[in-house]
């Protein structure tokens, strides 16, 4: 019975690793995503092929699916300094509520010079994560187009015309 036992846990652990790819072992390997789409940029909202997506969040899945460590942090990073703008916007909410029911606060209103201080910087802050979250998930999105093999951005082109004579202004999405 221990021989038997033995035996089967050798036999076992060689066919462990029997079914690996060798591009899970070299990391520098790309694999091809025959299945995922380009991201295209128009007028701030991002397209999945040809599909509108409703906001930055919705791109999760597709920079998940590619699996790339440097897309995967951008979009980390995103979610973070969201994070972090929203909590910010919630500070003067947190004021009001924490002098709600001091006496010296009932016989004079709200100190509104720390309100309106505390307000300024909280949507200083809040707009100061935005704009690098969006930076973050830009860069995210041109490395996701250059790891599908995608050109990054779309390119203007000066082109003689083939249906008249004289040059042509030519506007490239791809």
């Amino acid at each position: 019975m221990k021989t038997l036992t033995i035996v089967i846990l050798i036999v076992s652990s060689f066919s462990l690793f029997a079914q690996k790819d060798s591009s899970f072992y070299k990391s520098n390997i790309t694999r091809k995503h025959y299945y995922l789409k380009p991201l295209q940029k128009v007028n701030g909202t991002y397209y999945y092929g040809e599909r509108r997506l409703s906001g930055f969040n919705s791109l999760e899945v597709p920079f998940f699916e590619l699996n790339d460590p440097i897309v995967n942090y951008h979009y980390k990073r995103y979610k973070i300094f969201n994070g972090v703008g929203q909590a910010i916007s919630f500070i003067p909410t947190i004021y009001i509520l924490s002098t709600l029911n001091k006496a010296r606060t009932r016989q004079s209103g709200y100190y509104s010079g720390t309100y309106l201080g505390m307000l300024g910087v909280s949507l200083v802050g809040s707009i100061t994560c935005n704009i690098i979250g969006k930076a973050h998930i830009k860069r995210a999105a041109i490395r996701y187009n250059q790891a599908l093999g995608q050109p990054t951005s779309a390119n203007l082109q000066l082109k003689p015309d083939e249906n008249s004579l004289g040059l042509a202004l030519r506007f490239n999405f791809k």
